[in-house]
């Protein structure tokens, strides 16, 4: 066995927290030859994420991911059930809640009671936990009763069934619509379509197909479209340090492909994600979100929208918009068809064809005219879940839920409208643009739950 005075030494003997005992390089990457993010001095205290062969993935006292070399010295510690309950009311006293318990709170709070080293001296206590900046006025929320209290799992697991059930909804509502197009179809041909069921499916297929191709194309071609509407600009490192820097850090965090940043000059602050996969993956942010948030909160909005990367939600949510579309463009053709089929349909009948088949035109019709509304409806309610869904998930990514629920405050709070966006667009930001009132139809049609509702649940997550 390794001797536990090194750092894979101390993680295979279940040590998840450690104190390296010279400076040690912080890597970018589990590669000897990675860029070096900062040299941690003696004494900096880590917390061990995962074990990447060579190298241990860990987690400063600062919030700082990176790697280190598994040979690295240190100095482990252990943690007493006295240090535990002191460490606990400490946090519940200082940062509960206000902030939930990332790697920095962990060390300030737990710290300021006696740490026992490995071999069993006592340790220095280190200063009181941290507290809520003394320059920015907070009146802290009141804590959630246990029933309101909502495990971050829990949330995902849920809106993960939601969305399963909307998009099976979603395949046999394009059913139905396309079977409709289908009985326009048979029926503008001068056949009936009670008696023709084989070829009503025929033209829904062919309609389908079509439709299909148009959407292929528009599907490749949406994520340009909306940089370009948006008047995004691709930023490197140097040009954005911070918000470059945050992207990197949870894209590490996350597993993730480093996506493309790029910035929206543009006073209002909000984001959002787009692109087809997350190796094609782009996060924008608006100057305003840069100059107006905490360095916390810029995090937190960009590990919601890296969620929405990771989650897949950009493939899906282009997908069911394009669909979404073509049942509009659709819906409008085939209505206009029925006025030049008129004559085929009166030929029909004169051939005999029977009153269920004018009867099941009727209801086609009818649903082909309610289609955009109800296809609205549904990728309306699918983009709310998949916002809670990112919510969750980019709490869990950042470890703050409060840091998300301060920065939807003053996102929603901010008067200046986000100028370059538009109902085609505004389901991407992470908070809606629009500036819309509150009504039971704006609710209906919204593509984003309310902000109230969001930080609720986030402040239950912390």
């Amino acid at each position: 066995m390794e001797d536990d005075r090194t750092a894979q030494g101390a993680a295979d003997a279940g040590r998840s927290a450690f104190q390296v005992s010279a400076e040690t390089p912080l890597l970018e990457r589990a590669d000897a030859g990675s860029p070096v993010l900062e040299t941690l001095p003696a004494g900096s205290r880590l917390v061990v994420s995962r074990d990447e062969g060579p190298f241990l993935y860990v987690v400063t006292a600062d919030d700082r991911y990176g790697y280190i070399a598994d040979g690295t010295p240190v100095q482990p510690l252990t943690w007493t059930p006295d240090v535990e309950r002191q460490a606990a009311a400490s946090m519940e006293r200082h940062l509960y809640p206000q902030r939930p318990v990332s790697a920095r709170d962990l060390f300030a709070a737990g710290l300021t009671g006696p740490l026992v080293s490995g071999a069993g001296s006592a340790m220095p206590a280190a200063a009181a936990p941290l507290s809520v900046r003394d320059d920015e006025p907070f009146t802290p929320a009141a804590p959630p009763t246990p029933e309101e209290r909502v495990l971050i799992y829990d949330r995902i697991g849920a809106n993960k069934r939601r969305t399963l059930l909307l998009l099976m909804a979603f395949v046999v509502f394009t059913t139905l619509f396309f079977l409709a197009i289908g009985v326009l179809l048979t029926a503008n041909s001068g056949y009936d379509p009670a008696a023709d069921w084989p070829l009503v499916v025929q033209m829904g297929a062919f309609a389908a197909i079509l439709a299909g191709g148009i959407g292929i194309f528009l599907y490749f071609v949406s994520s340009a479209a909306v940089l370009a509407i948006s008047g995004a600009h691709e930023v490197t490192k140097e040009q954005a340090p911070v918000l470059y820097r945050i992207v990197e850090n949870l894209s590490i965090g996350s597993g993730l492909p480093m996506p493309k940043v790029y910035i929206i000059e543009d006073s209002a602050p909000n984001a959002f994600a787009t692109g087809r996969n997350p190796e094609n993956a782009v996060v924008a942010a608006t100057r305003g979100l840069l100059d107006k948030l905490e360095k916390r909160e810029l995090e937190a909005v960009m590990a919601h929208e890296m969620s929405h990367v990771g989650n897949y939600d950009i493939r899906l949510m282009t997908t069911v918009a394009v669909l979404i579309g073509l049942v509009a463009l659709l819906a409008d053709y085939a209505l206009r068809f029925t006025w030049y089929g008129a004559g085929a349909r009166s030929s029909n009948k004169e051939k005999g064809g029977g009153a269920l088949g004018l009867v099941i035109l009727a209801v086609a019709i009818v649903f082909i005219a309610v289609s955009p509304i109800i296809a609205s409806i549904m990728r309306s309610a699918l983009s709310r879940q998949r916002e809670y869904l990112a919510d969750s998930s980019g709490a869990l990514l950042c470890r703050n839920p409060d840091a998300l629920a301060d920065a939807l405050e003053k996102i929603s709070a901010d008067p200046e409208p986000l100028e370059v966006a538009n109902k085609a667009t505004a389901h991407l930001y992470v908070a809606n643009p629009l500036k819309e009132h509150g009504s039971f139809l704006n609710n209906l049609f919204s593509t984003h739950p309310p902000v109230a509702e969001r930080i609720k649940l986030l402040r239950a997550m912390a």
